[in-house]
């Protein structure tokens, strides 16, 4: 017989799986009748609480783990060492647990590595899961099983309506609608998005920074038109450069000739695309201009230098840091999910048009 799992004891008292976690660990503030009734469910069940978990609980574990999935990139980098630092300044350590492979990227393999590890607290950092949402979807509503501690990073929790972790990510939607605002400010009107997935999923950066394109597009009383959104050609390499050149090059035999500007999902992928564009012999800014969005240092060294949405990685580490270690020290805390706004940061990638 499967073992009993905390949401499923959960789901038979009729409370949260926090509530669970205090009452199996005699907190004070649980009310004595939930506390006795989820014990003798505990018993009649046979549940028997994470030990990795209950070691937490009484100070024994003093490591943090920050997962990554797939490959490493110089936003997440930055991240991380500033997450290390805010960590080792509250007293803990932290370790790398990188999954190179996304098929490997589920539930199983993380509370393994989670529960040998025995971390007292568990930050995804970037994506997770993934391409399709029920996959990603099941993987998030796992991890809530696993009693120890979880903040999404640079990511949404991808559980559904009611979020199962706190996560902390840029604005995605408003950094896309700014950078739209600015387009049209400079009298661009016809306006393309590259880097779009195949189904539309709320949580997803690209599916956000999409909405928020459309947003600023409804702003300035420009009518949508799908022709305009570029679809991913490599959708497990969304934010990467060759995606973006491998889906400009696919769109360009077909793409509408007055378009006058295009926005890239990221950094990388409006770099690109800028490439594509170059073999084609339309050169940006002067024929055709491209925004990206996070940020990155290359921004500033590419010519001609991109003009962008700076994701402010200081604040997001800093509210992840804390948003943890809060939890770590009550887990029946309440969920957070923190957006934080990009700085728009104006290159030589754009032209005026008037």
């Amino acid at each position: 017989m499967a073992e009993m799992t905390i949401k499923e004891l959960a789901r038979i008292c009729g409370v949260a799986v926090s509530t669970v976690s205090r009452a199996m660990n005699d907190r004070s503030d649980v009310n004595p009748e939930t506390r006795a009734r989820i014990r003798a469910a505990a018993e009649q069940y046979g549940y028997v609480p994470n030990g990795s978990a209950r070691r937490l609980k009484i100070g024994s574990t003093k490591t943090i783990s920050v997962f990554i999935q797939g490959e490493f990139g110089q936003l997440l980098v930055e991240i991380l060492q500033l997450l290390e630092r805010s960590f080792t300044e509250a007293g803990f350590d932290t370790t790398i647990s990188h999954i190179a492979d996304p098929e490997h990227a589920n539930a199983g393999t993380v509370e393994r590595i989670v529960r040998e590890g025995k971390f007292g607290g568990v930050v995804f950092l970037g994506r997770y899961g993934s391409a399709d949402r029920e996959a990603s979807a099941q993987l998030s509503r796992r991890l809530a099983e696993i009693d120890v501690p979880m903040v999404f990073c640079t990511t949404a929790d991808y559980s559904g309506a009611a979020a199962l972790h706190s996560s902390i990510s840029v604005d995605d939607h408003a950094g896309a609608r700014d950078l739209t605002a600015h387009l049209v400010s400079l009298g661009h009107r016809r306006i393309g998005f590259i880097g779009a997935g195949a189904e539309p999923d709320r949580e997803h950066a690209w599916a956000l920074r999409l909405a928020g394109y459309q947003a600023g597009l409804h702003d300035a009383g420009i009518v949508f038109d799908d022709a305009l959104v570029i679809p991913s050609a490599l959708e497990e390499q969304t934010y990467t450069m060759r995606n973006g050149y491998e889906s400009m090059r696919a769109w360009l035999p077909s793409a509408p000739e007055d378009v006058t500007a295009l926005i890239g999902v990221s950094d990388w992928t409006a770099i690109g695309a800028s490439r594509a564009l170059n073999e084609a012999g339309r050169s940006v800014p002067r024929d055709i201009s491209i925004v990206g969005f996070d940020g990155l240092d290359v921004a500033n060294y590419v010519v001609p230098p991109l003009t962008t949405i700076v994701q402010p990685v200081a604040e997001i580490a800093q509210s992840t840091a804390r948003v943890l270690l809060a939890t770590m020290a009550d887990p029946g805390r309440a969920i957070e999910q923190v957006w934080i706004r990009g700085r728009l940061l104006t290159g030589e990638s754009v032209r005026r048009l008037s």
